[in-house]
């Protein structure tokens, strides 16, 4: 009776029109009202804990740091570098749009955030260019996702306070992946763009890419810095230098590391990040920061609400009691995200089914990391699905085309995300192989 009134208000607030993270809260509360099955005073206190733990610190410096990339001129000499050395392929310019991709990846933590950015200068450039109003709105919106993939990931770092997990080595897991992903979108960039109308263009040379890539150059260094300080160096002695090696800073620290490096970049290298840019950068990213925990907070509330009347623990059983093979259960799982993500954001699906399919995962014996990386590439493909696609909307807001037309375009790039997702669910090596490298089993 419980659980079906918990559905019902979800599904009512919903169809009234109030937002997810209302309808996840609030189906919460009027459930406990009616049938008191938690005390009101409980849930207070459990949705302000909810927000008290120091990982979830990293989501807004990490977003803050992606802005501040945009706005300090570091996506546009990143979108150069890369222009430099694949330009003159066929499809060049939308490999560039690929390579940039995951150059702000490994620094922003979040897909929307990755199309936004590199959208605002690639979308215009790939239209001069010749190439079709699709192809542009499909790279960038598919290539986009690499964003949540590759390390840092914000979404990565939920699914790690959710279930506990290393996120130091869930990030590591996100590495071959996040590569593999990145040359099937550079591949069917090139494919795509043989149907294109778009002109080659010749090589730059050598004493032209030397000169983009000096001043590129403090915009790379920035996600080296912060992957070397996450995961150290190596131990080493040379002469009177050694290293013990490890880590530098947590992950957490990380994100901080990178909005400080993106200020002092822009501002001091760069030139092009005044005091007022920054404070105008800070005033913008607060909303979206602000909207993430709102979710957070209730999502995580329903969770805990759904955990304490034992709806994970039933799923569970009955799972088991189907006699399930592992390979049946994840694709199960992702056949169930697929549906999901027609309809909720990534991090409010995280916070909802993580908490009930996580112990059961664990008790089919699938590794926790392994399959947080299922869960993020499920979600990316949720990303560019309607109607509630989000990479599909910034695309839409980016370009001033409609929702409809970025999901054609991303149609024939969206084959890349179900191949590796296939990859990832099927061939836990690719997930788990440097994890178990630096960290053993």
């Amino acid at each position: 009776m419980t659980i079906l009134l918990l559905v019902f208000a979800f599904f009512l607030l919903i169809a009234i029109g109030a937002p997810v993270a209302v309808a996840l809260g609030g189906s919460v509360v009027v459930t406990s009202l009616l049938l008191d099955p938690i005390p009101l005073a409980i849930i207070g206190q459990k949705a302000f804990a909810n927000l008290d733990h120091f990982s979830l610190m990293a989501v807004p410096f990490f977003f803050l740091a992606s802005a501040l990339m945009d706005t300090g001129g570091l996506v546009r000499r990143l979108i150069a570098f890369a222009n430099a050395f694949v330009g003159h392929f066929t499809g060049g310019l939308g490999i560039t749009t690929v390579l940039s991709c995951v150059f702000f990846a490994a620094i922003s933590g979040s897909s929307p955030a990755t199309v936004a950015g590199v959208g605002r200068i690639m979308y215009p450039a790939l239209i001069r260019d010749g190439y079709t109003s699709r192809y542009a709105l499909g790279a960038l919106a598919t290539a986009g996702s690499i964003g949540i993939l590759i390390p840092p990931s914000i979404p990565l770092i939920i699914y790690g306070f959710v279930t506990e997990t290393s996120v130091t080595r869930l990030f590591l897991a996100g590495v071959i992946p996040g590569v593999i992903y990145a040359l099937g979108m550079v591949l069917m960039a090139a494919l795509l763009a043989r149907h294109s109308d778009a002109p080659r263009h010749s090589r730059m040379p050598w004493p032209e890419r030397a000169r983009v890539t000096r001043s590129a150059l403090p915009a790379l260094m920035l996600p080296v810095m912060i992957f070397i300080g996450i995961y150290g160096l190596p131990a080493f002695e040379f002469g009177p230098i050694s290293s013990d090696g490890g880590a530098i800073f947590t992950p957490t620290e990380a994100a901080v590391m990178a909005m400080l490096l993106a200020i002092v970049i822009g501002m001091f290298v760069y030139r092009e990040l005044s005091p007022r840019d920054l404070f105008r950068t800070i005033a913008d990213t607060a909303p979206s920061v602000g909207m993430i925990f709102f979710i957070t907070t209730n999502a995580l509330l329903f969770a805990f609400f759904i955990t304490k009347i034992g709806v994970p623990a039933a799923v569970t059983r009955m799972i088991v009691d189907l006699g399930l093979e592992q390979w049946q259960f994840l694709l199960l799982v992702n056949v169930l995200f697929l549906i999901v993500g027609f309809f909720l954001e990534g991090v409010p699906t995280i916070l909802m089914f993580v908490p009930v399919l996580f112990p059961t995962a664990v008790a089919m014996g699938v590794n926790p990391v392994h399959f947080g990386i299922i869960v993020i590439v499920n979600i990316e493909l949720g990303l560019v699905t309607p109607p509630v696609g989000l990479n599909l909307f910034v695309a839409s807001g980016v370009s001033g085309r409609p929702v409809l037309e970025v999901f054609r375009g991303a149609l024939p790039w969206m084959a890349v995300t179900i191949c590796v997702l296939m990859l990832v669910t099927f061939i836990p090596q690719l997930s788990l192989f440097l994890p178990e490298l630096v960290f053993g089993k």
